[in-house]
């Protein structure tokens, strides 16, 4: 593989400006909350692909140059090595996750739906020290 990738630059090395990994599923209200909390900083988000959960940070490349090449391609990591454009996300069109949270209100409406509401907010009132709070009256 050359250093300059038509395709890489095409894309913008969407693959050098972020990286992911699994995270355990959330089962409860706590790991749930978690989520929401990471959710709450920028270029966080988390997906859900073939039922494994991931979380994504937005963290470009400190190696990337401009028009998007490597500048250390010929002493890459393997991790860059094992990652190939002919089968990577933007050529096969492939970024269809089950489900994408980008924002604390994603997880929180997902945790609801999945805890169920009673058991959601019984769990959050607990988690925060206080009587059960009807949802009318939190806004």
């Amino acid at each position: 593989m050359a250093e300059t990738n038509e395709t890489c630059e095409e894309c913008g090395a969407k693959c050098c400006r972020y990286f992911c990994f699994e995270i355990d599923k959330p089962e409860d209200f706590d790991e749930f909350d978690d989520i929401r909390w990471f959710l709450c900083h920028e270029g966080i988000s988390v997906h859900i692909d073939d039922g494994d959960w991931y979380i994504s940070i937005e963290n470009r490349c400190k190696m990337l140059k401009e028009h998007n090449t490597c500048s250390i391609y010929a002493d890459r990591p393997v991790m860059c090595r094992k990652y190939s454009p002919e089968d990577c996300d933007f050529t096969s069109g492939d970024y269809g996750y089950e489900a994408l949270f980008e924002k604390p209100e994603d997880i929180e409406r997902y945790a609801r739906q999945v805890l169920g509401e009673r058991a959601y907010e019984t769990a959050r009132a607990k988690a925060y020290g206080r009587r059960k709070i009807s949802p009318k009256r939190r806004a």
